[in-house]
C-alpha cells in the first residue's frame, strides 16, 4: 500500500488561488540491494551470494550499456534510455562534443508496469508534521 498525508498549501497562481490541500506521498524506507537479495534468496532456490553477484553484475552491465549510448530494455520493468542535451551551433564545424551540455538516463516503465502502477492502493498515514492538516 502507498501511504500519503494531507498537506496544506498556499497557491498563488492559477484561476483559483488560495489555501488548498494536496495528498503527498509518504515514502517508506528505501529497499537496499542487500534486502532485495535476501528476499530473492528466500523465495527461490538461488543462494544469497549468487543473487548478490547477479544483481551487482546487472547494475554494472546496465551502467556500461547506458554509458555506451545503448538503451536497456527490461521486459517487465521498462527501459532505461540515454538522453543528451546540447547547445545549438551556427555552423557544422562548431557542432562537436563540447556543445553537449548534459548526458543522462531516463526510465520509461513498461506497459505492464504502468498498468500495475494504476492499480496501486492508497492509504492515509497519520503523521504529525508541520504544515499537515490537523
Amino acid at each position: 500500500m502507498v501511504n500519503y498525508v494531507k498537506v496544506k498549501r498556499d497557491i498563488h497562481v492559477g484561476q483559483n488561488p488560495g489555501e488548498r490541500y494536496v495528498a503527498r506521498l509518504v515514502r517508506n524506507t528505501d529497499v537496499s540491494l542487500d534486502t532485495l537479495a535476501e528476499s530473492i534468496a528466500n523465495s527461490t532456490t538461488i543462494t544469497y551470494a549468487d543473487v548478490i553477484a547477479t544483481l551487482k553484475a546487472l547494475e554494472i552491465e546496465i551502467s556500461k550499456a547506458i554509458l555506451n549510448g545503448s538503451a536497456v530494455k527490461l521486459n517487465y520493468l521498462g527501459s532505461f534510455i540515454p538522453q543528451m542535451n546540447a547547445k545549438s551551433q551556427l555552423d557544422i564545424d562548431t557542432c562537436d562534443a563540447s556543445s553537449i551540455t548534459r548526458y543522462s538516463c531516463r526510465f520509461y516503465p513498461s506497459t505492464k508496469f504502468k498498468h500495475n502502477l494504476k492499480q496501486a492502493k492508497f492509504g492515509e498515514k497519520n503523521m504529525e508534521i508541520k504544515g499537515l492538516v490537523e
